[in-house]
């Protein structure tokens, strides 16, 4: 019996492959032609063409499977196949091992095409995410169409399906977005790219991660999972089927509501992670109103009514709590932690400024070059960072962050302002990041800042940092440096082969001297721009550019630093520019 079953699936497969006779002729010519006949004429371009063909194979595979599903969409052509000896899941499972060789036929023309233009075998790599989104693609189209009423549709729930991830991380971004709002200092790309790190990778689920690194054990699994649930729940939903319901756009109430409630979440998620609005109150009853419309629409759609049903209704208000409860846990969880502040005996290393991503520069950082303060200190300022490991400016930055818990309120005056971060690296390796918007507040009391910000700005450890060159004689002398002064404003030198090892002493002075105006402090910590306040105290109109003389190339290669002298009386004087 098995082996006459087996017969009668194998006999009607050859029979699904002979019907495709035409679209193996049409897809073949179409892939033939874009990926060799084209780019050989030419004799340019085949890179593009590649890639041309493999947006081709989508297009024909997806097509192709949604034919081969229509006959659920139809009554007349449904009872045709209810009258044959095979059961429908047969048929479907028939119509799957089709596509999926179809398929096949069509990624070994692309190979073909690869070989035959002698490109890069590397290009190949592609296809090892290319191969699940195909696998994927097929059984989704399966799956769409036993859901969906009519063919459009199962072609509409196919493409949201596959984005399926994306909208579910666009909806948790939505959830970071309004906790951001409320609960000061949390970023929510910070948190989004903590929670994708470490429990929703999206270059995992879409195998993006592999197009650069090696099939492992992961890949395996992963494929293998997500292909046998979408299969386990095809069959699962090919039972539960109500034919009756064939013309319907979704054939299945739980569905509807389930694709209606996450696709109302789209446009007030995009909203809130697109607008820089800071009042919370009108942000959320924007997004609530905009969630309602896109529900009313899209249910209206879906039940080819104006009419909202009480059940409709029903499911938004009980889908609204749940996502307003999951919400407030998030923001209550979060809370516990805004007035946190870490011991800074604990902390190894940290930042003050506006860049969120610093830590994430060291992840990959060579040890070597961690634990060599001058190799450590060239790293920071080829990158223009500044990181500070003494405690004693570590306790600074925490009494800045402290203040800042108390109030985000600062007096712009004539500058533009907008989020301060703050963020350490512990010892264990793990990072605390805070990032605060700053309030425009006219007639706020902005000593206390600016004094904290002063005592960050004018200490020892930001002078060895930022001027690592005059304090590090050894490998930082006129040897291997030369400089020179050029005008401001306009081009030209004022003076030339200036000797480094004799400018220095009156650098070192000016550095020491100079006395970074307090006011304003804050600002310039803010910008990352620590030489701002001295801007204040007259214009010099003279720059000086130090050149390392042990880089090749051109002279802005070869650059070490370069000061404005505004404010370096001492070297001015040496130099008789002032």
């Amino acid at each position: 019996m098995d082996l006459k079953k087996n017969n009668t699936f194998f006999n009607l497969l050859i029979n699904s492959l002979k019907s495709k006779k035409g679209w193996f002729l049409l897809s073949t010519t179409i892939i033939f032609v874009t990926t060799m006949l084209i780019p050989y004429i030419l004799k340019a371009d085949e890179e593009f063409f590649i890639f041309f063909g493999i947006f081709e194979l989508f297009v024909l595979v997806f097509i192709n499977c949604l034919v081969d599903n229509n006959f659920l969409h139809n009554d007349s052509k449904l009872a045709y196949y209810k009258s044959k000896p095979v059961p429908i899941a047969e048929q479907m499972s028939i119509n799957i091992v089709a596509d999926i060789i179809f398929t096949t036929y069509l990624l070994f023309l692309i190979i073909l095409s690869v070989v035959f233009q002698g490109l890069r075998i590397e290009m190949l790599e592609v296809f090892k995410f290319i191969i699940p989104w195909l696998a994927a693609g097929v059984l989704l189209v399966s799956l769409s169409s036993i859901l969906a009423g009519n063919t459009i549709m199962a072609g509409t729930m196919t493409i949201f399906n596959f984005c399926l991830p994306l909208i579910i991380y666009l909806v948790i971004m939505f959830v970071f977005s309004i906790l951001e709002n409320i609960v000061p200092g949390f970023s929510s790309s910070v948190l989004m790219e903590y929670f994708v790190n470490k429990f929703y990778n999206m270059e995992y689920i879409y195998f993006i991660k592999y197009s650069e690194d090696p099939v492992d054990f992961i890949y395996i699994l992963l494929l293998g999972t997500i292909l046998l649930g979408i299969t386990l729940l095809i069959f699962k939903f090919l039972r539960k089927r109500k034919n009756e319901n064939t013309g319907n756009l979704i054939v299945f109430d739980g569905y509807k509501y389930f694709v209606s409630v996450l696709a109302s979440l789209i446009v007030p998620a995009a909203f809130s992670v697109m607008s820089y609005d800071n009042n919370v109150l009108s942000k959320i009853t924007v997004s609530i109103l905009m969630a309602l419309l896109s529900y009313y629409i899209i249910v209206a759609i879906i039940e080819k009514t104006f009419k909202i049903s009480r059940l409709s209704l029903k499911v938004f208000a009980v889908s609204f709590v749940i996502f307003t409860a999951a919400t407030g846990a998030t923001i209550m969880l979060a809370n516990q932690y805004k007035g946190v502040v870490p011991d800074i005996e604990n902390v190894k290393m940290a930042y003050v400024g506006n860049d969120r991503y610093v830590f994430n520069y060291i992840d990959d950082l060579d040890e070597d070059i961690l634990n060599n303060r001058d190799k450590f200190l060239k790293w920071q300022k080829e990158r223009g960072l500044i990181l500070f490991t003494d405690k004693e400016s570590i306790e600074n930055i925490a009494d800045l962050h402290r203040e800042l818990i108390k109030g985000r309120d600062y007096d712009y005056g004539d500058y533009y302002m907008n989020n301060i971060v703050i963020s350490y690296l512990m010892d264990d390796g793990s990072v605390v990041i805070r990032d605060y918007n700053i309030t425009d507040s006219d007639g706020a009391d902005n000593e206390t800042k600016d004094n904290l910000a002063y005592d960050i700005i004018s200490s020892e450890e930001m002078k060895r940092n930022k001027y690592f060159y005059l304090y590090d004689e050894e490998n930082y002398n006129s040897e291997n440096l030369y400089c020179y002064v050029t005008y401001t404003d306009k081009e030209g030198i004022a003076a030339d082969n200036v000797d480094f090892d004799e400018i220095r002493e009156y650098l070192i002075k000016d550095v020491d001297n100079q006395s970074i105006d307090v006011e304003n402090a804050f600002n310039a910590i803010v910008f990352y721009y620590y030489d701002y306040a001295i801007d204040k105290k007259f214009y010099s109109g003279y720059t000086l550019q130090i050149i390392d003389k042990r880089i090749q190339g051109e002279k802005e290669d070869r650059g070490v630093d370069v000061i404005n002298l505004t404010g370096f009386e001492n070297t001015l004087d040496y130099l008789k520019l002032k």
